[in-house]
């Protein structure tokens, strides 16, 4: 009896998990995403930070060594091996524009402003840094 109730509950809870999931509704908004990657980055939690990624950009980012071990360069981004705090410029977090799948948090610093975009993967918004200023800045070779 007791291991039919465990059942029926753990059903009733995966349950409201794919309902959840496809209307939407539990994900974070773009903004709050932005920020737990920060806080991820100041405290160098690697993989917390790669979660918040969609997967092209983690892969990029887990392969960031050999990529630069077989192109011969040393870019910046790449250059201790792990993601780099120059990926998301700082600032206070301003508008947050979203059209279906993609979503652009405004980053502002006195005068500048930056753009962080974001797309939905599975129902959860992921930082999209391969389509991202900060990311062709932070790439770009270090002069030898």
């Amino acid at each position: 009896m007791a291991s039919a109730r465990r059942c029926s509950v753990a059903a009733s809870a995966l349950g409201a998990l794919v309902i959840c999931g496809l209307l939407g509704g539990c994900r974070d908004e773009p903004a709050e995403v932005v920020e737990a990657a920060r806080v991820a980055l100041s405290n160098q939690d690697d993989e917390a930070f790669l979660a918040l990624c969609e997967p092209k950009t983690a892969a990029l980012l887990r392969n960031g060594t050999r990529i630069q071990k077989e192109s011969g360069r040393v870019w910046k981004l790449l250059r201790d091996g792990r993601p780099s705090p120059a990926l998301l410029p700082k600032g206070d977090i301003g508008e947050v524009i979203e059209s279906g799948p993609v979503a652009m948090v405004e980053v502002r610093l006195a005068n500048t402003k930056a753009r962080v975009p974001l797309r939905l993967v599975r129902g959860q918004w992921r930082l999209d840094l391969v389509e991202s200023d900060a990311l062709l800045a932070a790439i770009r070779p270090v002069p030898r």
